[in-house]
């Protein structure tokens, strides 16, 4: 016994109860066979309801006039700026790779798949999402109201797929979930405040841009930001060991109907 105790007690000295790891996500068959089943579906939901877009014909872009676009939206078709189109690439781009930042935490490195796989489904999720709902909206972008843009541009099938903005909802989807899970990773570090403030000012900005460049009326990005922030969140909370609490159902039905259910 006095042999047994003398074991434990340099065990407990060379490895520390508060210096032993304990994730704060866990894989499970259920939920990410769920939510990679869902993404997949939606996704290929996405590429199926591609093919019913319609672009605007000659005469349909000869009767466009803003006046008959609600007033809260009304300004972005004085907007055109291939500038702010190209801007909102590059910080959309800065804000999908930034989850490679947690290769410099040794807690995170270590749950390298599990981040990946939790990053991944909300990608595909928020991906999937959005294209069915832009292919079956069919609203048309602002700068179709702008004298100032070809007629070629406006005919364009993605001329016709305004609503939602698939920049802001990837980018706040980017933003909410590096903030959350560095949050988890590190609870107690005063970094997390510049993470949250940094990420979201940039997904912002992708969704201004957005506005500036033509591409979107406030209410596109509105929605894509709530509908980022929710994915975002989310999937990780999803993840967190022992939550029986969340449970997440995407259900398709006729006539390209799609309903996501949450329970808590």
């Amino acid at each position: 016994m006095k042999l047994k105790k003398y074991i434990i007690m340099v065990l407990l000295t060379v490895f520390p109860a508060g210096n032993i790891y304990s994730s704060p996500y866990e894989l499970t068959p259920v939920t990410d066979g769920l939510l990679t089943g869902s993404g997949a579906a939606l996704y290929g939901l996405s590429l199926y309801t591609e093919k019913n877009v319609d672009p605007l014909t000659d005469e349909e872009i000869a009767g466009l006039s803003k006046n008959n676009i609600n007033s809260f939206d009304r300004s972005a078709a004085d907007n055109w700026s291939p500038a702010a189109d190209d801007w909102s690439d590059r910080v959309l781009t800065s804000l999908l790779v930034s989850p490679l930042a947690f290769l410099a935490g040794d807690e995170p490195r270590s749950d390298l798949i599990t981040i990946g796989v939790m990053y991944a489904e909300s990608f595909i999720i928020t991906q999937g999402l959005n294209g069915t709902v832009k292919n079956t909206v069919q609203r048309k972008r602002p700068y179709t109201y702008n004298p100032d843009v070809s007629d070629d541009d406006k005919k364009r099938d993605d001329a016709v797929r305004s609503f939602y903005s698939g920049h802001t909802v990837s980018a706040f989807n980017s933003a909410v979930f590096v903030s959350t899970v560095f949050s988890e990773y590190y609870p107690e570090s005063s970094w997390r405040y510049a993470v949250w403030g940094t990420t979201l000012t940039a997904a912002s900005l992708t969704g201004f841009l957005r506005y500036q460049a033509g591409m979107h009326y406030p209410t596109d990005i509105i929605t894509g930001a709530v509908i980022g922030s929710v994915t975002g969140w989310l999937i990780p909370a999803l993840h967190r060991p022992g939550n029986s609490n969340i449970s997440f159902r995407v259900i398709t039905g006729e006539e390209n109907m799609i309903a996501v259910i949450l329970s808590f």
